[in-house]
């Protein structure tokens, strides 16, 4: 008996030090990743207490160990193989694995790392879908510190591999087949047990809750709670829910609640009540729509002076709305918002979504239906994030994208630069039958950031070369206006421009959550505006999905459809924005901003407005009732 407990505890100690190691060696390997990802962001995580930045450490240790746990899966699978059935190439095998996953971790690690810097969020399903247009991924990632980022993968690789040699590869040893029938049933046994080992470490616990990202989050600084996640683990775990088929998961309160509170914030009770600014009933409509132009280069809103000139210009003489924001951080979620008034998902954009897409009202086509000539003009590839088939669902007459341009057009990554894409428009719109409705998105501030013009903002740091390319954009708009005022058309035009998303440049700003990353610009500009109302300024609360009722009940035309656009001139109006980010949304007014986190399922203190919790609890609740209501619609397209 004594001789088969020794056995059995030889067995014991043999699977212990074969899992400990390699465990351990991930463990360290991802400390390591995650040093990387604190210092990267040394702007945030210097900004952290000290207990703080130690808690992004040690609260990702939980993840960290769930991740191993799947990592260790095949190695430990192999190593009892081998344990029953000897195999020479064992050793190889799991060594060729592991240099297969540390390459695959370091790489996931990397991307991360300048994923967040431009999105605020960590790699996600959403960043790999736009893998599927090579060509566009690599002209955003190309004012990227791609060298840096090669090098800082490469080291993350190297330090990977000699933690692994040092700790698991020349420790590893493989013992005799088995010569005894206690043997064999020893090391099934234990290769039972500690598979339920690692189902624990994998699973986070014997709690009811399975590890999920909610782990990590222990910190109102919503950068410590990112920087505890692990990229890889995290990726995975988007993955899976994003290809996952789910009903309504955003469930707060009862449909009665979720209905009175909407009814309320879209006035739905009460009379709308227009305040009309324009000289005729129908105009011309051209819509501007500006690549990243947030509020933050405007002058007229609060922005450094002389980066949009020519904006500021035409917002003296037109009407400027001071608290407007984008709903979305992404051009394929402010394209929907602004043409269909349809805000964005937590799903991501409904255009990804045709089934669902196609059941939108669209402002083209309820314009043409109402008698007007349609176009969109794009100088890039009206296929990249499926906005083609929008712009079919929504009846342009003509789309006008790169491939309409010559090739000695084409010299910007993304297609054409913004004076060319102004100068057809221009050209075309003076053959339009009138009125039409003519909308254009611009393309040369959207990264690298390279433009046709002599630099004015000296730099070659993301900032600097940002506000050169909104500049530039803002030049093209001044020339392509000149040129308008000499055209028939134009004193029957209204113009309006807004941005299809903010930016966290070039301010830096970090937090991908706050308001400010999502405030932009809405101006009305023309000579079709009221003299009265030339030059005035609204600072009334709205967003993107509001244009589409505010342009439709100016020109007196029925917007019941468009049951998520809220008029801005409506004087019965709730005033309010609501907006996603990556993981969660939040709703704003005038005087709160509530901020709610999907992932820990927690409210996110707006410590820069200095509002409690407490203070946002109501805003809070309506936009759950919002969010609820949103996506209750939406999984039923």
């Amino acid at each position: 008996m004594r001789q088969y407990v020794r056995t059995f505890l030889t067995e014991v100690n043999r699977n212990i030090r074969f899992l400990f190691r390699y465990t351990s060696f991930w463990l360290l390997y991802f400390l390591l990743c995650r040093a990387v990802f604190v210092l990267y962001h040394i702007q945030q995580s210097s900004e952290l207490p000290f207990t703080t930045v130690a808690g992004i450490f040690f609260k990702g240790l939980r993840i960290d160990l769930s991740t191993a746990g799947y990592l260790g899966v095949i190695p430990f699978l192999l190593w009892f193989i081998h344990s029953l059935f000897p195999v020479k190439f064992t050793d190889k095998l799991i060594t060729i694995y592991t240099v297969f996953m540390l390459m695959l971790v370091a790489l996931i690690t990397t991307s991360d790392l300048q994923i967040y810097k431009m999105w605020g969020s960590k790699l996600n399903a959403q960043a790999l879908v736009y893998l599927r247009y090579p060509k566009e991924a690599m002209a955003s990632m190309s004012s990227s510190p791609v060298f840096l980022l090669v090098v800082i993968c490469a080291g993350i690789f190297l330090a990977g591999y000699y933690l692994y040699s040092a700790i698991f590869k020349r420790r590893l040893s493989f013992d005799a087949p088995p010569r005894s029938l206690v043997t064999v049933a020893s090391r099934i046994f234990l290769f039972v047990f500690f598979c339920g080992v690692l189902l624990l470490a994998i699973r986070g616990g014997t709690g009811l809750a399975p590890m999920n990202p909610g782990f990590a989050y222990f910190s109102n600084h919503q950068f410590a709670n990112h920087a505890a996640l692990n990229a890889s683990w995290n990726l995975m775990y988007d993955l899976k829910h994003y290809f996952r088929h789910k009903n309504n998961q955003f469930v707060y309160m009862s449909d009665v609640e979720m209905h009175e509170r909407v009814d309320r914030l879209m006035a739905a009770r009460l009379p709308n009540d227009t305040e009309h600014v324009l000289t005729v009933s129908r105009p011309n409509i051209v819509v501007i729509i500006l690549e990243s132009w947030t509020a933050d280069v405007i002058a007229s809103l609060g922005a450094e002076k002389g980066i949009a000139p020519c904006f500021d210009e035409l917002a003296a003489k037109g009407i400027l709305f001071t608290d407007f924001y984008a709903n979305g951080y992404r051009t394929a979620f402010g394209i929907p918002a602004v043409l269909s008034g349809f805000p964005s998902t937590p799903e991501g954009s409904i255009i990804k979504r045709p089934s669902k897409m196609e059941r939108l009202p669209t402002l083209a086509g309820t314009l043409k239906a109402n008698g007007y000539a349609t176009s969109f003009y794009y100088g890039g590839d009206t296929h990249f994030d499926d906005m083609n088939a929008f712009f079919v669902h929504s009846k342009f007459d003509t789309v006008t994208n790169k491939s309409s341009f010559e090739s000695k057009d084409m010299n910007s990554k993304w297609g054409v630069h913004d004076h060319v894409l102004f100068d057809r428009v221009l050209s075309e719109l003076s053959r339009q039958p009138e009125p039409f409705f003519s909308a254009m998105l611009t393309i040369s501030s959207h990264e690298p950031f390279e433009v046709p013009m002599k630099t004015v903002f000296n730099g070659n740091d993301p900032p600097a070369l940002f506000k050169n390319a909104i500049h530039y954009t803002d030049k093209s708009l001044k020339t392509f206006i000149e040129k308008s005022q000499t055209q028939p058309w134009f004193k029957n035009t209204l113009f309006v421009l807004v941005a299809d998303h903010g930016s966290a440049l070039p301010l830096n700003r970090p937090n991908a959550f706050m308001p400010e990353r999502y405030r932009i610009p809405l101006l009305l500009y023309g000579e079709v505006i009221k003299k009265t109302y030339q030059g005035t300024r609204r600072p009334i609360t709205g967003s993107q999905s509001d244009i589409a009722a505010t342009i439709l009940a100016q020109l007196q035309i029925k917007y019941e459809d468009f049951s998520w656009s809220n008029n801005l001139f409506n004087s019965n109006r709730t005033n309010f924005a609501f907006y996603n980010f990556a993981g969660g949304f939040a709703l704003r007014t005038p005087k709160h901003t509530a901020i709610y986190d999907m992932v820990s399922n927690k409210a996110i203190p707006n410590i820069k407005e200095q509002q409690s919790l407490e203070e946002t609890a109501e805003v809070l609740k309506d936009g759950q009732a919002y969010i609820q209501n949103l996506y209750q619609k939406y999984s039923g397209y």
